[in-house]
């Protein structure tokens, strides 16, 4: 197997850095992107070990940072899940431009509730897995700020998260976009991962999804797993149903 380190711009012209794992002797029989979260990168251990064992399956997969993270250009501050789902879109241009055949997405927390957004736009998606998706993002501000420090952030146009700084144009985009109703465009078949014990996605979150989806679609609720799959044994449980899933919807 081959790991071709790549980059790529957006619809803004940012910088996109990846990673291209490509099957042995190219024989490829799908491909998937991998779509980390809020405070991660595609360094992320999870979507390092999946890309490799789709690569050992015949699947073309590309983790990649998006522009506010990694090796990407940009800055954390200007993040927002429409322009997300605008680093998405190039992303799979790219794979399409690789491989034109069944393109699949995994996305991990904020990447899964992104993928979710992309899929409602593109119908040529052929699967997609969330892990710890939000489908209330907006319930973000609420969680993380008292209601003074939301007015805040809106008044001054910026707030800081885990020492973080974040512009007001996350929180005007957060009013903007709606999950729940984008969900209810998706055909394509989506496996829903979700820990019972997660503490910053509540669980209701991810059958909430569930409800929403019209068709081909399974919910596995990982008992016991945190936000961050910190219980190897469950992280490893939670790859294994992603693997088998996305090789079964593009091998």
């Amino acid at each position: 197997m081959r790991e071709e380190r790549i980059s790529f711009s957006n619809s803004r012209s940012d910088t996109l850095r990846g990673v291209l794992h490509h099957p042995k002797n190219d024989s490829v029989e799908g491909a998937v992107i991998l779509s980390h979260g809020m405070e991660s990168n595609k360094e992320s251990e999870k979507l390092v070990f999946l890309s490799r064992a789709l690569a050992q399956k015949g699947i073309l997969a590309l983790r990649f940072d998006f522009a506010y993270a990694g090796e990407s250009s940009g800055n954390f501050e200007d993040i927002t899940y429409s322009g997300e789902v605008e680093d998405l879109r190039a992303a799979y241009a790219l794979v399409q431009s690789r491989h034109p055949g069944k393109t699949a997405i995994f996305g991990s927390s904020m990447g899964g509730a992104v993928a979710l957004l992309f899929a409602a736009e593109e119908p040529s998606v052929a699967a997609l897995v969330t892990l710890a998706a939000p489908i209330h993002p907006e319930q973000f501000p609420k969680r993380v700020l008292t209601p003074e420090q939301v007015q805040e952030w809106r008044h001054h146009g910026f707030t800081y998260y885990n020492g973080q700084r974040l512009n007001v144009s996350l929180l005007h985009d957060l009013e903007r976009i709606n999950v729940p109703e984008s969900v209810k465009k998706i055909d394509c078949p989506v496996l829903i991962l979700h820990g019972d014990s997660d503490e910053v996605v509540p669980v209701k979150e991810a059958y909430e999804l569930d409800a929403c989806l019209k068709n081909s679609k399974r919910l596995s609720i990982l008992k016991g797993a945190d936000h961050r799959l910190s219980n190897p044994t469950l992280m490893q449980q939670a790859i294994a149903e992603a693997l088998q899933w996305l090789a079964e919807q593009v091998g």
